[in-house]
């Protein structure tokens, strides 16, 4: 990677291999990378399976899209849990946003929490910084 590019999260980072056969490159908002961080080691084995072989492959493919409020984004359920994520076809990138349970009305959510942090302008934020990291650096 070149200077000022951040690397993808370790614990959720596919493998070489897979790296080079994947038609997108993942990446993580600081929140994503929280979350994936407090996962059961099994939860995180299991999502590093859907990102390598699935959200790197065909985002669209394995997700559907999201509507209303989270327009624009998209989401695979993998057992109890939900990965959203935004794509970049552009530049080949899968901007994970969050990784969470669906928990229906219930404060906890995945999707009441990400519209809260996209109403306080944070997911713009996260999503800009990553962004700017896929630039190449200037001296």
């Amino acid at each position: 990677m070149s200077k000022g590019r951040k690397q993808p999260s370790p614990s959720a980072a596919p493998s070489e291999e897979t790296r080079s056969k994947s038609p997108f490159e993942l990446r993580y908002t600081s929140d994503a990378a929280a979350d994936i961080k407090a996962l059961d080691g099994s939860v995180r084995n299991q999502l590093r399976k859907v990102l390598e072989k699935k959200l790197a492959v065909d985002p669209e493919g394995y997700g559907l899209p999201l509507r209303a409020s989270l327009a624009g984004y998209w989401k695979h359920q993998f057992s109890n849990h939900r990965v959203v994520y935004r794509i970049y076809p552009q530049h080949h990138v899968v901007v994970v946003c969050s990784v969470g349970v669906r928990k229906q009305g219930d404060a906890e959510d995945i999707y009441r929490q990400l519209e809260t942090v996209a109403k306080t302008g944070r997911l713009a934020e996260q999503l800009a910084s990553v962004l700017r990291n896929l630039l190449p650096t200037t001296k």
